[in-house]
């Protein structure tokens, strides 16, 4: 018989590029494309590459690349190279690749593919914070090659990536300053969401440290701290697919611990936005990749502490890539490989609908039906669930039991391409969480 839980999570993808089924508009532009000319075998090499970036099975893709980059047109090679460049968040040798495209092979790529070029354009140039060269690349992509994408995906980016960027026309880059390695005090509220104290403007505030989220404020907060508010037209999509309007913020100096930022810009939210009444929750603000990925190396230990590594060191291997803003890791589970949204935000993980879709007769045989209601930014909602038993993980060198994974079975849009999302049940089961955007890896230390 089915019964009721109650679980919380908070999402917010898109405030700093775009959703993380960016390429979803323009993939079927690819597919009509390069299945009309893949008539001989260096096509079909071709096709299968863009199709695999397409799956976001990238990890493939790279390793396939370099076996087969001599029997590629030239153009192709670097149009997968700016692709993979920009997932392993080599965001300055991506531009480089992609003005190398442009000036040489541009009459050699379709609309569909050069609305993807400029799109991945501005996708580096935010994370550089250099936003209004970003806002420049959208606006070519959207004004010049946006015909080439699904219409209604098109008034997507522009309502809610177009113009929050635009909003953010002539703020200045973000900086941060750090010399040595800096331990920063967490705790874990009754959520098991990471708070860490931020200040700004002589006050202080516990935000959440969520990798799966942007920048995120109340607009009280924002007020109280002492950060700049301006309007906007932009809108984002919260953890159960609701639309929510923003205004933009602007902390000219922020501390988090002994770390000291400058310009870093925040998605300021109505109050009720982030307010819970039906668990008596209130969220102040959320401290997101825009951060993160300055921070470069992020030791997470269970003994409730961030240290901010001054110097990153190489990993093994390399298992993390970027969506956008997205880490997605990659491991074993149940013997499987999948891809995973890293995901601090949610207090526990949870298969996605496409999981679900791929394994349904096994679920259905294996796990037991529930119902949830899921929590986040935006609201509430019901949803029917399996509960899958003793799943068995490989992650980050390291091998554990999950005794119960959530199933979902409802589509979710951040999860389109994915097979879930790691929450803390995963990431605080071992000693230490080692997240590094440098050299892109996730690792575990017990």
């Amino acid at each position: 018989m089915n019964h009721f839980l109650f679980l919380f999570f908070i999402l917010l993808f898109g405030a700093c590029s775009a959703k993380s089924n960016s390429s979803t508009g323009v993939q079927q532009k690819h597919t009509e494309e390069l299945e009309a000319i893949h008539a001989s075998d260096s096509l079909l090499t071709e096709w299968d590459l863009v199709r695999m970036l397409d799956k976001k099975d990238l990890f493939r893709l790279e390793a396939l690349l370099q076996e087969k980059r001599s029997e590629l047109p030239p153009y192709i090679v670097l149009y997968l190279d700016a692709n993979l460049q920009n997932a392993f968040n080599q965001t300055e040798q991506s531009l480089q690749t992609i003005n190398k495209l442009l000036d040489n092979y541009s009459e050699s790529l379709s609309d569909a593919l050069l609305y993807r070029v400029y799109a991945i354009k501005y996708d580096n140039l935010f994370k550089q914070y250099r936003y209004n060269k970003a806002a420049e690349a959208l606006e070519i992509a959207i004004d010049k090659y946006g015909h080439a994408v699904d219409s209604v995906w098109l008034a997507v980016v522009r309502e809610k990536d177009y113009n929050f960027v635009r909003s953010l026309k002539g703020f200045p880059v973000q900086k941060m300053h750090i010399t040595t390695d800096v331990s920063i005090p967490v705790s874990l509220n009754e959520y098991n969401h990471i708070i860490m104290n931020v200040s700004s403007g002589g006050q202080s505030e516990n935000f959440i440290f969520d990798t799966g989220a942007s920048n995120v404020i109340s607009e009280s907060c924002a007020r109280r701290m002492g950060i700049r508010i301006f309007e906007s037209k932009a809108s984002t999509v919260g953890a159960v697919d609701k639309q929510v309007q923003l205004k933009v913020g602007l902390a000219d100096k922020l501390r988090i611990g002994d770390l000291m930022f400058e310009n870093v810009v925040f998605k300021v939210m109505p109050d009720e936005s982030l307010s819970f009444p039906e668990a008596n929750y209130v969220i102040h603000g959320i401290i997101g990749f825009p951060v993160m990925n300055q921070m470069k190396e992020i030791e997470i230990c269970k003994n409730k502490s961030i240290t901010v590594v001054a110097h990153p060191t190489k990993g093994n291997s390399r298992n993390l890539f970027l969506d956008n803003a997205m880490p997605i890791v990659q491991f074993e589970a149940n013997h499987d490989t999948v891809l995973f949204i890293m995901d601090t935000g949610a207090n526990t993980t949870k298969f996605s609908e496409n999981y679900f879709a791929a394994h349904t007769v096994e679920i259905k045989e294996k796990a037991t039906s529930n119902t949830i209601r899921r929590g986040g930014v935006g609201g509430f909602v019901d949803s029917e669930v399996y509960e899958l038993k003793n799943v068995q993980l490989k992650i980050g060198g390291q091998e554990m039991v999950i005794p119960t994974i959530t199933v979902l079975t409802d589509k979710l849009s951040y999860l389109t391409n994915y097979d879930g999302h790691l929450g803390q049940d995963v990431l605080m089961h071992f000693n230490k969480l080692t997240l590094n955007f440098k050299e892109m890896y996730v690792s575990f230390d017990n």
